[in-house]
């Protein structure tokens, strides 16, 4: 198997684009890498040079949400009631999902089906990071429950947004994720909080 190599930053944004763009005009299945290169503007060679097919790409777009946790979004969020800057991640998160990542959703769970990558439950990704923290100042705060550590609690979300995420793209990935995720968190939210136990 060839060693594959770090990505530029420019290249590895056509790429994401290209699949991206490509999977919302028809099934990620017929989408060819050749298509994908003809569309960012990038060789096959290059491509292989970084990937080693579409499905490691696919998998990279999904963990590019954490590129967006920059210092100066956590900074946004530490300025938030804290429960406010939780929810302010969700939203974040799940509007990339939608907007960035879209189509190529379902090919993303098919890929980690395969059991090709476990990244996405790495604790030390930026956004898990960022979600512990936000649940330690709700925590803090008398907002939540300490009946479960931070880390119990991020297992939680992680698990409730993939549900979400996949029942989303069991339906076509055609209705709005943050307006039905607002209302379930508000529910879940009653149940953990403190005040409830």
């Amino acid at each position: 198997m060839s060693k594959q190599y770090s990505c530029s930053d420019a290249t590895r944004s056509a790429l994401l684009e290209a699949v991206i763009q490509l999977s919302r005009d028809q099934e990620y299945d017929s989408v060819t890498v050749r298509q994908i290169c003809r569309q960012a503007g990038v060789s096959n060679r290059a491509f292989y040079h970084h990937y080693a097919n579409k499905d490691q790409l696919v998998l990279q777009a999904f963990l590019d949400f954490d590129r967006a946790v920059t210092p100066d979004l956590v900074s946004q969020c530490e300025s938030m009631l804290p429960m406010e800057s939780l929810y302010f991640m969700f939203r974040n998160y799940l509007e990339y999902i939608q907007h960035q990542v879209g189509r190529a959703m379902p090919s993303y769970y098919r890929v980690l089906l395969k059991g090709e990558s476990r990244e996405y439950r790495n604790p030390e990704r930026p956004f898990l990071r960022a979600m512990r923290f936000h649940c330690m100042r709700c925590q803090d705060a008398g907002l939540l429950t300490k009946d479960y550590t931070a880390d119990e609690l991020v297992d939680l979300f992680s698990q409730y947004l993939r549900g979400l995420m996949f029942d989303w793209c069991l339906c076509g990935c055609t209705w709005e994720l943050w307006p039905r995720a607002e209302r379930d968190l508000h529910y879940w939210m009653r149940g953990l909080s403190a005040q409830a136990r």
